[in-house]
């Protein structure tokens, strides 16, 4: 009798630290994963984001542009009054990022950007933005305006202290440590003016505390023995370039963009995505350099079956040389 009882204590004492074990990786899992539930962002943060969305849809819908102009500044002065504070830095701001302030961030950087434009009557876009860096007592916040106007006509080769700055929406900040530590790669939107659009490849580095942008770290090819600062693309207004990093990949794809006709070569206003695509991948030194990709893979999975067994065409395709020749035996002649 006694020893069946031992046995089955022994039975309920393993049972019991069974559990015991289960409830501890439990709480493990509940600790680590969901402590923004045990301490959820303070609701001052919500009350100021509030705010913010109350006055920042005027940026983009007020009827006059001293309107948006109005509304933007209210706007940057308040996240300069916020965004020094702390606490700010861990707050996402999602309900902002949806309306027009874009935040270009990274889930290991202690660095952020802030930015909204106002687009004029002409269709001038006038960008604003805030650099956040993470601080422990308090955080150190740079503000920034629009001085693409006024900076010289080689500043894409250049390296811009602050206050100058190239004015754009930053989407996209990539933290990288070669050749070069606490420098981040941004990219951006700048809808310029009513005939084209731009987008950017920027480098935001610091020095002596204070920001800088453009760094040589992109060359055009393998064999390029220079580096650039940055890369600026610009394009027709009507079209979009795709240009965005790919994590997974660890690259940088993009566009590539041409010449509408061949009349438009160098007038950049007409240039449009030609179907094909580069991308810039990093090397074992750091730098990145620009390769030419095969990329039809976007997300969208495996083909259907019905593409896979399409045949294949038994005739040579048509050149685009006879396919743009009139047909003088058609009634209009074309």
């Amino acid at each position: 009798m006694t020893s069946k009882l031992l046995n089955r204590k022994r039975t309920n004492i393993s049972f019991d630290d069974t559990i015991i074990r289960i409830l501890l990786v439990l709480l493990f899992f509940i600790t680590s994963n969901f402590s923004i539930a045990k301490n959820p962002p303070n609701p001052y943060w919500f009350d100021v984001e509030n705010q913010l969305i109350q006055v920042s849809p005027q940026i983009i819908a007020g009827e006059t542009d001293s309107a948006k102009f109005e509304a933007a500044e209210w706007v940057f002065a308040k996240l300069q009054e916020e965004l020094i504070k702390p606490e700010s830095f861990s707050f996402s701001f999602d309900l902002l990022r949806h309306t027009t302030v874009a935040i270009a961030s990274h889930p290991n950087s202690r660095v952020r950007i802030f930015s909204f434009n106002v687009i004029q009557k002409n269709g001038v876009f006038v960008h604003y933005g805030i650099v956040q860096r993470k601080g422990k007592k308090e955080n150190k916040i740079w503000a920034l305006k629009d001085t693409t106007s006024a900076l010289p006509a080689n500043f894409q080769e250049q390296t811009i202290e602050n206050p100058q700055w190239i004015g754009a929406l930053y989407y996209q900040l990539i933290p990288i440590s070669k050749p070069y530590k606490d420098h981040y790669i941004v990219i951006g939107f700048d809808g310029n003016n009513k005939n084209s659009n731009r987008s950017y490849l920027d480098v935001l580095w610091f020095e002596e505390g204070e920001p800088r942008w453009g760094k040589p770290l992109f060359r055009e090819s393998i064999e390029d023995p220079s580096a650039e600062n940055r890369w600026i693309w610009e394009y027709h207004k009507s079209v979009k370039m795709v240009l965005r990093y790919e994590t997974e990949k660890n690259l940088i794809v993009m566009d590539e963009l041409g010449p509408s006709y061949p009349q438009a070569k160098g007038n950049y206003f007409l240039y449009i995505p030609t179907g094909d695509y580069s991308a810039f991948i990093p090397n074992k030194a750091g730098y990145w350099v620009l390769q030419p990709i095969d990329l039809t893979d976007f997300g969208q999975g495996e083909a259907p079956n019905i593409i896979k067994e399409r045949p294949l065409p038994t005739e040579p395709p048509v050149s685009q040389e006879n396919i743009l020749k009139p047909d003088p035996n058609s009634p209009d002649g074309g």
